[in-house]
C-alpha cells in the first residue's frame, strides 16, 4: 500500500468553511484508491515540520 503524507496548516485558525470535513473527505477517497493516508496537523508554536517531507499540505479553502 503507498502511503501519503498530508500537512494540514493552522487548522485551529483556519477552519472556517468545514476544512476539517475536507481532510476527512480526502483521506477517505485516497484510502478508497489504495493510499494508507496520514494527516498531521501543524499550527503556530509547534516545531517547525520538515515541509519536503509531506506529499500533500494543505492550507484551508476559501470562500466566494
Amino acid at each position: 500500500m503507498k502511503e501519503l503524507k498530508i500537512l494540514y496548516l493552522y487548522p485551529d485558525m483556519l477552519e472556517l468553511y468545514g476544512d476539517y470535513g475536507n481532510i476527512q473527505v480526502l483521506r477517505y477517497r485516497l484510502e478508497k484508491r489504495g493510499f494508507k493516508c496520514i494527516v498531521e496537523k501543524y499550527s503556530i508554536g509547534d516545531e517547525k515540520p520538515d515541509f519536503s517531507s509531506y506529499d500533500i499540505i494543505f492550507a484551508g479553502g476559501r470562500s466566494r
